[in-house]
């Protein structure tokens, strides 16, 4: 059992419960502006930002398909716009980084997880979700960008632990 926990997959998958639970419960009465926010999109790009861009798209992977299984969208939309987002916040931070700054990481997830919101939109739309882009949403990716940058501390650290990655200097 010991040995279990301590492979990356079983660790992102009970972080993911956990965090599922937190936005399926807690954050759906908690709605800063109106908004639900989506905390799995922020903590699929911590993984990223922790661990590089194959593990951001493995928990985005994880993530994405635990609450698609919940919601009532095309299955593997929010797997695809997370794994998406931080594939790409991923490579921008393993191109741009040689010293770790705190802003720079609560920036990365906050522009990672505006962009997995915003595909989200975008892509359900091209896929025939209609009313997904509209006025409100660009007060739903910015919330969810600020809450996902103001919990980038917490995220990264938990990532961190799940992905075995050591601090960086």
């Amino acid at each position: 059992m010991w040995l279990l926990l301590q492979r990356p997959g079983i660790r992102l998958l009970i972080i993911g419960l956990v965090v599922v639970t937190m936005q399926t419960t807690m954050f759906v009465d908690l709605r800063p502006f109106g908004v639900v926010v989506d905390l799995l999109a922020g903590f699929s790009v911590a993984t990223a930002v922790a661990a590089g861009p194959e593990a951001g798209v493995l928990a985005a992977f994880i993530f994405g398909t635990m609450i698609d299984l919940l919601l009532t969208t095309p299955f593997g939309l929010s797997a695809l716009c997370y794994g998406l987002a931080a594939f790409l916040i991923g490579l921008l931070k393993g191109s741009i980084t040689v010293n770790q700054v705190w802003w720079l990481t609560l920036m990365l997830v906050f522009v990672g997880t505006a962009l997995a919101v915003g595909l989200y939109a975008v892509i359900g739309t091209l896929v025939g979700q209609h009313g997904w882009i509209r006025p409100k949403l660009i007060t739903e990716v910015a919330v969810s960008a600020v809450v996902g940058g103001m919990l980038s501390p917490v995220s990264i650290r938990t990532q961190r632990w799940a992905m075995k990655v050591e601090r960086q200097q």
